[in-house]
């Protein structure tokens, strides 16, 4: 896949790849490859379904953030939960949106900051020369968190990050 994603990207082909898990641990995974004047960029989605009686690791977001961030140039991630099929199928009716719980603002989008972020108290996560942002949300139940996210984008957009 890697092999196909580079030969498409030098000829500025955008790429979509899509993995779906197995019925025992039920994933879906997009991954858009692209090529800009910056190099190649990907966008990753991961859904991954937990049956209701099953805790969602959402405490494990600050590890695979600093992971994702020190191994993989991490841009930017949003955390989100949402109820619905654990199957991760779709109904043919309305269900909740989804509702963030973590925002992480990799490296170089923070070596380029200045500014005092204490009101947001985010976590510094990574190496202290290179490091990236952890804020946590909530707990991914509370609808507030959409309006904690925008107080922290619209911080960024202020700062010239947004």
């Amino acid at each position: 896949m890697t092999d196909l994603a580079r030969a498409r990207a030098q000829q500025s082909l955008p790429t979509w790849i899509v993995a779906v898990g197995t019925p025992g641990h039920p994933a879906i995974a997009t991954v858009r490859t692209t090529r800009t004047h910056l190099g190649v960029e990907e966008h990753i989605t991961l859904a991954v379904g937990h049956r209701a009686d099953q805790h969602a690791p959402v405490d494990t977001m600050p590890e695979l953030a600093e992971s994702l961030a020190a191994r993989h140039n991490l841009a930017t991630m949003i955390g989100q939960l949402r109820t619905a099929r654990a199957d991760l199928t779709a109904p043919a009716h309305h269900e909740p949106p989804p509702v963030p719980f973590s925002f992480t603002l990799g490296p170089d989008a923070m070596a380029d900051r200045d500014g005092d972020d204490t009101a947001f108290a985010p976590a510094r996560l990574g190496p202290a020369a290179r490091p990236a942002l952890h804020y946590t949300l909530g707990d991914g139940t509370d609808p507030a968190a959409w309006e904690r996210l925008r107080q922290i984008n619209g911080r960024l957009a202020a700062t010239g990050e947004g």
